[in-house]
């Protein structure tokens, strides 16, 4: 081998190099795993300053609006700020139904929207939440998957651990 490829060959190894070791170290932090951590109808789910409890799961009667057919299901939570301060809660409402990975989000029903944003210390409110779902979910099981705002603190902590971290509820 001449002296021009024995150098260029060096050149192109070095490199190869210092791009393996920096992909490495822009990885190396990254989390690995997954960890949904499952929770029952009924259980309580410790958030960032507050206790989430979904109460209600309920199919209602099909709809067929202008040839859509949809199902409504209910959802009903309850909600308490265990802090000494106002929190917001208002994400509860961007929470998803899923099934499978199909998964539904609503802005629809009962709550109210003022007393999500301030929540006070030590109160507790509803939230019912309406979602329109594909029929063909009559009757099957689903999970409700909470915004990981509401828990930030528990997610950094696992992500430290190398996992990514949710809370889920099934139903």
């Amino acid at each position: 081998m001449s002296k021009k490829t024995i150098l260029l060959l060096s050149i192109i190894f070095v490199g190869l190099i210092i791009w393996g070791f920096r992909v490495y170290s822009v990885n190396a932090g990254v989390a690995k795993t997954y960890e949904i951590q499952s929770f029952k109808i009924g259980d309580t789910i410790k958030l960032d300053h507050a206790e989430l409890k979904v109460i209600d799961f309920q199919y209602g009667e099909e709809n067929n609006k202008n040839g859509d057919k949809s199902l409504p299901v209910k959802v009903a939570m309850e909600v308490m700020n265990t802090s000494n301060k106002d929190i917001s809660v208002q994400r509860l409402i961007e929470t998803k139904l899923a099934y499978g990975i199909d998964y539904y989000q609503t802005m629809e029903g009962e709550f109210e929207a003022e007393q999500l944003k301030k929540l006070s210390p030590n109160t507790t409110t509803q939230i019912t939440l309406i979602y329109y779902v594909d029929p063909k979910y009559n009757d099957k099981s689903a999970k409700l998957y909470f915004d990981q705002s509401l828990y930030k603190k528990q997610v950094i902590d696992q992500y430290h651990h190398g996992k990514r971290y949710g809370i889920a509820v099934d139903l």
